[in-house]
């Protein structure tokens, strides 16, 4: 059973306009830089034939971003939409450079 003093605590920050606030932010901050953090993958699948990208894995990856990017659109989602926008943009990036370097090149 939950400490009274946490289950308050918990419904404190739930509730709370400043808390919510910050979450906000914070879910903008991790959508954006979460998936920058595939711009390694972008430049070496760009620079290089990328022999151990499994680019089955990140046509899913853009599969399942527009899935998300639709959902959130339609559920007015706008950190959401602005993760999926960045997401979609950083996986399209990765299998537009394997595809240059590989079919194309």
């Amino acid at each position: 059973m939950a400490h009274p003093t946490h289950q308050s605590t918990i419904s404190y920050l739930l509730h709370n306009k400043k808390s919510k606030k910050t979450v906000i932010y914070m879910t903008y901050t991790i959508g954006v830089v979460g998936n920058i953090a595939v711009l390694p993958q972008i430049i070496k699948a760009w620079q290089t034939k990328a022999p151990g990208l499994a680019v089955s894995t990140w046509i899913m990856f853009v599969i399942f971003g527009l899935i998300w990017l639709i959902y959130a659109i339609q559920n007015k989602q706008k950190p959401l939409i602005v993760a999926q926008v960045v997401g979609l943009t950083c996986n399209i990036g990765v299998v537009a450079g394997w595809i240059f370097n590989n079919i194309i090149r």
